[in-house]
């Protein structure tokens, strides 16, 4: 893999990892353009018209961008497919660098100047589960685990120390909203600004070859892949046999 550095042009930024799907430009001035738009599950409808229009303000095309940055997860398993596809189908023809960022690491860069103590992060990951990650300032204490909200809460309460939390993942589970000694962070730190957005990639590794998405979990689909075969009178030994295994 060849990393690159990106000029002073303008940079594409797209998170599409939680309900809201982000498409960001900006450059060397700050950020240029910005969208937010919450769209769950359907982020595909948006995001060719936001870019679009984030182009026509910047008075430029897709040539005339100096890279493209993508959440890689983790998070919605769809939502980071359409975010990989859409920047590899723009930055391919253009021969432009792109780079991975990961989401609990964005939320870590927005409140590093705000708290003092450990920040954890905890995001959907449906079913009962949750992705979870540790940090100290922009310092990660821990790599990203996949937990029972149950299994989570008991890790937070023994931490023994004052804690804040951020993430999707606490509204999701009630049981995450009042672990004593945590600080829950008000809804507004469950998403990365895009300022923040714009400051990670300015630093990011870009390569000719695309970041891999970061999978922690199967897709529902694949957990219900034999009844999904089935309906469709495929075998699902043979539709099994086309799928990756996570694990």
């Amino acid at each position: 893999m060849t990393s690159c550095a990106i000029s002073a042009d303008p940079v594409l930024m797209l998170n599409c990892a939680g309900e809201c799907a982000q498409i960001v430009f900006g450059g060397g001035e700050g950020v240029l353009f910005a969208e937010e738009i919450r769209c769950p599950g359907q982020s595909i409808m948006h995001l060719p018209t936001a870019i679009e229009r984030g182009l026509d303000v910047l008075g430029i095309g897709v040539e005339g961008l100096s890279g493209i940055a993508c959440v890689r997860g983790p998070g919605s398993f769809t939502g980071l497919r359409i975010a990989h596809a859409t920047m590899y189908g723009l930055a391919r023809p253009f021969s432009l660098p792109m780079a991975g960022l990961e989401y609990p690491g964005l939320l870590a860069l927005q409140t590093a100047a705000m708290i003092s103590g450990e920040l954890w992060v905890v995001l959907y990951a449906r079913k009962g589960q949750v992705y979870v990650q540790g940090f100290s300032g922009t310092h990660a204490l821990t790599g990203i685990g996949v937990f029972s909200a149950d299994r989570t809460r008991e890790i937070l309460a023994a931490r023994g120390e004052t804690v804040y939390l951020a993430g999707n993942g606490l509204r999701k589970n009630s049981l995450l909203l009042d672990i004593p000694g945590a600080r829950v962070l008000p809804p507004e730190f469950d998403t990365p600004a895009p300022a923040v957005l714009l400051a990670a990639a300015r630093t990011a590794r870009f390569s000719e070859e695309p970041p891999a998405p970061l999978y922690l979990r199967k897709s529902d689909a694949e957990d219900n892949l034999e009844a999904i075969a089935a309906a469709r009178g495929i075998d699902p030994a043979e539709a099994r046999r086309h799928i990756f295994d996570f694990e």
